[in-house]
């Protein structure tokens, strides 16, 4: 098997990753919407609750800041997987198109040379995250 097959075969693999994890971000947003418009209190709760459970243990897996500056509307590069707030990656790739040059990852280390708007989804499940760790910080 060739270097390039490899190269090829993981790509793919990166795309149907962030397309699974895009597919779950949407899936609990739908049924989180779904029992607040039902007004089933009870069962938010307990989804919340156990979303927080699950939160609490891979909280330790997923980084939670924003290389630029602090993380309040997060999306994530399909090409490379970081993670960024909105608007401040955004203001770099218009900053970067106005000096006709490519905008880099910001991430310290990362190969992606070319960051682009339509490269970048929202992150539904880091959002929520970042929302429960602001829930537990007002709890303490």
């Amino acid at each position: 098997m060739s270097l390039s097959s490899v190269h090829g075969t993981l790509s793919s693999l990166k795309t149907c990753q962030t397309d699974i994890g895009t597919g779950m971000d949407t899936i609990t947003d739908v049924a989180l919407d779904l029992v607040e418009t039902q007004g089933n209190s009870h069962v938010l709760s307990n989804l919340e609750s156990m979303m927080d459970d699950e939160i609490t243990v891979t909280q330790t897996q997923v980084n939670l800041t924003c290389p630029l500056t602090k993380m309040v509307n997060p999306v994530k590069n399909k090409k490379c997987s970081h993670n960024y707030d909105q608007e401040a990656i955004l203001s770099l790739i218009t900053n970067k198109q106005k000096q006709k040059k490519t905008c880099c990852c910001p991430v310290v280390g990362c190969a992606n040379s070319d960051v682009r708007q339509m490269d970048l989804v929202p992150d539904q499940v880091l959002r929520r995250m970042i929302q429960s760790q602001k829930r537990q910080g007002t709890k303490t």
